[in-house]
């Protein structure tokens, strides 16, 4: 089954048929240009040879037979008989179909055609160039200049004529054009024949070229399309397939009445294989399940892996919920067998939220929601769950929260606290981390923990992202004034990091408040980080390359793999609470903290431990040469004031 976004991108190009049209073209083109060409090449050398003819007779035949009185008034009588007899033996030679006698006024004092006798020159330039001495060819139509002549095409060609060293007048002889177009037509045809051979050789050489050529392309447009629409990993279809393909689902169970299923898997325990073998296990053992779903589904079924360890089934024509929950069983049972990576046995549950349409959704996108809080579920109650509302986070009690905090983020409800980050060697305040409050009217003052999942599955948390790095960069903006130099963090979200917008909006901040770049510290989490590596890899590389700081918060908290961080252009790491505040009872995370203080600095990394809440863990981090720490040591979340006179306190006390 091929995505509907197959037809976007359009079928190979007919490389063969445009070469075709393009050679046709290019015959068409080549045998007109040669025509024109040996046309004019020929009227050329016609002009050339007419006006030699021309001058011969105006300085031989003309000044001997002829005197200046000849030129003086037009011919009559006896005179003008005269210059007939001379024009029929010695100028109308063979080919010249007419003779004129111009006056240096431009007056024809004699024409073979009697007509025109007493006439102006209609084209006198050609007359006063041939008075100066420069003889002149033309191509025009014999009655152009009225007359008796017939309408035919003929070459004219002007030569001045001189007595006793004086130009007298202008001879002007007509030649028959038919001669000279016969010439070019005689050229032009073996000519464009020649052309058409080349071009025609060229077409039928390149022709074989052509098909391999338009093979190759369709065969990697092919390749591109399966790239775009299927996981890298596991060649399953994406989640761009997997919502294309629910899409189609609803059209097509609209249409004939029909149920379907859309199921999320999200693998349990999973993190723990990770941890313990590392990466390229955890990617094998995903192979390993990636290959062993497809084979429980029927032929028109979709398996999808929407990225990290969660996949997504499309069972079509499923008959009731029990049949789908009989299925999520079997499901889950082939998930949970015991496989053998790197020669060791690994097992992973799996929790499934499955939604039904018509009964849980009419369209794609609330399905896939809606399955989605099943699979949350799932997760509490360890067996598949269907899609229930009392357990889903968009009650109205908790859409009527989404409205309030963005009535809290427009009215000012919501505070920017900072918690210290010290020196734990100097015990000087060198930088803050931006911890957000709600000054909520009616329930007083909310913790992150409270709003932030909210924001986070609504999508509010762009916009309350946007706010609170708004209103830190102001607050460093106010410090640097004041002529405190304090680092500033802000915590960042997974939505933030798939959001091509997002490095746009940090540099228009920075410029907004006056803030360089490398001021700001933005900390994300490694599995926001991983849940979509390239497009996450895409927007930090933009930020590092913006000059922004980036550190990966809560590490050592679960997921950690310091070889892993290499793949991201990260700055920095913050050691997770739970390991600082172990310290003091277990030598053993003593010793994974220095480690990891050690690989870390070996990175180029610079290290901020949390939680730290005594003088010796302190005093223990500046042996190991943590940069920096954070804890209810050094203080709580505090306002901007508090942190000035922290700031300038610890400096009074580090010198």
């Amino acid at each position: 089954m091929r995505p509907a976004k197959r037809d976007a991108l359009g079928a190979p190009p007919k490389l063969v048929r445009r070469f075709a049209l393009y050679a046709g073209i290019a015959l068409v083109v080549a045998a007109v240009c040669a025509y024109f060409f040996v046309r004019r090449y020929a009227e050329e050398h016609a002009e050339k040879t007419a006006i030699a003819h021309t001058e011969y007779l105006a300085e031989s035949i003309l000044p001997n037979q002829l005197g200046p009185v000849d030129f003086a008034v037009p011919a009559t009588g006896r005179r003008l008989a005269a210059l007939d007899h001379l024009a029929r033996q010695e100028l109308l030679s063979p080919g010249i179909v007419r003779v004129k006698l111009y006056a240096r006024d431009g007056r024809v004092i004699y024409s073979s055609d009697h007509y025109l006798i007493g006439n102006y020159s209609l084209e006198p330039t050609e007359v006063l160039k041939a008075l100066g001495g420069s003889p002149v060819g033309d191509v025009t139509q014999l009655d152009a200049e009225g007359g008796t002549a017939p309408d035919e095409q003929v070459l004219e060609s002007y030569a001045p004529v001189s007595m006793r060293g004086r130009t007298v007048g202008v001879v002007e002889l007509y030649g028959d054009y038919t001669p000279i177009a016969e010439d070019a037509r005689s050229i032009f045809i073996p000519l464009a024949a020649g052309i058409a051979i080349v071009l025609v050789g060229l077409y039928l050489s390149f022709f074989p070229i052509l098909r391999r050529v338009t093979r190759t392309m369709r065969r990697q447009l092919d390749e591109i399309e399966h790239k775009a629409f299927h996981d890298h990993l596991t060649d399953l279809p994406n989640r761009a397939l997997f919502n294309d393909r629910a899409e189609a689902a609803v059209r097509r169970a609209k249409d004939r009445g029909n149920s379907f299923a859309v199921m999320l898997i999200d693998l349990d325990r999973f993190k723990d294989v990770n941890d313990s073998l590392g990466h390229d296990s955890g990617d094998r053992l995903l192979s390993a399940l990636a290959s062993a779903l497809p084979s429980q589904m029927r032929h028109a079924d979709t398996v999808a892996r929407l990225g990290g360890d969660e996949f997504g089934v499309l069972a079509l024509d499923i008959g009731d919920a029990s049949a789908v929950l009989a299925l999520a069983q079997k499901v889950r049972g082939i998930l949970a067998e015991p496989r053998v990576i790197d020669g060791v046995e690994l097992q992973v549950g799996a929790s499934i939220g499955i939604a039904l349409f018509p009964d849980h959704g009419t369209d794609a996108e609330t399905l896939i929601r809606r399955a989605d809080v099943a699979m949350y579920r799932s997760k509490q109650t360890q067996a598949p769950a269907l899609y229930d509302k009392e357990h889903d986070h968009y009650s109205p009690a908790r859409l009527s929260l989404v409205a309030e905090l963005h009535r809290a983020i427009s009215n000012g409800e919501l505070i920017v606290s900072y918690q210290p980050q010290v020196d734990p060697g100097s015990r000087e305040l060198r930088a803050v981390e931006a911890l957000v409050r709600w000054r909520h009217p009616k329930r007083g003052l909310l913790m992150p923990d409270e709003f932030i999942p909210l924001a986070e599955h609504t999508g509010m948390i762009r916009e309350l992202t946007a706010h609170v790095l708004d209103r830190s960069l102001e607050q460093r903006r106010a410090w640097k004034d004041e002529g405190l130099e304090l680092g500033i963090a802000v915590n960042v979200s997974p939505r933030d990091l798939l959001d091509s917008r997002f490095p746009e909006e940090v540099e228009s901040l920075l410029r907004k408040h006056g803030v360089e770049p490398g001021e700001l510290e933005l900390e994300i989490t490694e599995e926001t980080a991983i849940t979509d590596l390239p497009r996450a890899r895409a927007i930090l590389s933009q930020l590092s390359q913006l000059g922004v700081k980036l550190a990966v918060d809560d590490f050592g908290a679960g997921n950690s793999s310091l070889a892993y961080l290499r793949r991201l252009p990260v700055t920095g790491l913050k050691i997770d609470r739970s390991l600082i505040s172990r310290m003091r009872f277990r030598p053993d995370d003593a010793a994974i903290v220095d480690s990891t203080i050690r690989l870390a600095h070996a990175l180029g990394l610079k290290v901020t431990a949390e939680g730290v809440e005594t003088a010796g863990c302190c005093s223990y981090l500046a042996e190991v040469g943590c940069e920096l720490a954070q804890g209810f040591f050094f203080g709580r979340a505090m306002s901007a004031e508090d942190v000035a006179a922290q700031a300038r306190a610890s400096r009074v006390g580090s010198t």
